[in-house]
């Protein structure tokens, strides 16, 4: 493996996708390649955190939820768990 194939293994190996045989042949190209393979790896984690800071979280639409919510009722109507008499006890003390 060249420098260029363990760079684009790099971020791969990042984001834990390589297979168990690519992760092998990585931890040897690793060692063979020493401290400037260690920097590129310490750089693209550095990266990696960045981007995944950087991402906001997606609100579900309102129709998902909607769909979500009908079917946890459905759920908990015939498993039978909810008599009606499910209320929070902390208004009772």
């Amino acid at each position: 493996m060249n420098f260029e194939e363990f760079e684009n293994k790099a971020r791969l190996y990042v984001l834990g996708a390589l297979d168990e045989e690519e992760t092998e042949h990585f931890q040897k190209a690793r060692v063979l390649f020493g401290h400037r393979a260690e920097d590129f790896i310490k750089e693209c984690r550095k990266l990696n955190s960045v981007f995944a800071l950087s991402l906001r979280p997606n609100m579900p639409k309102p129709e998902t939820k909607a769909r979500l919510m009908a079917k946890i009722r459905e759920a908990i109507k015939k498993s039978g768990s909810c008599d009606g008499n499910h209320t929070s006890d902390a208004s009772s003390n």
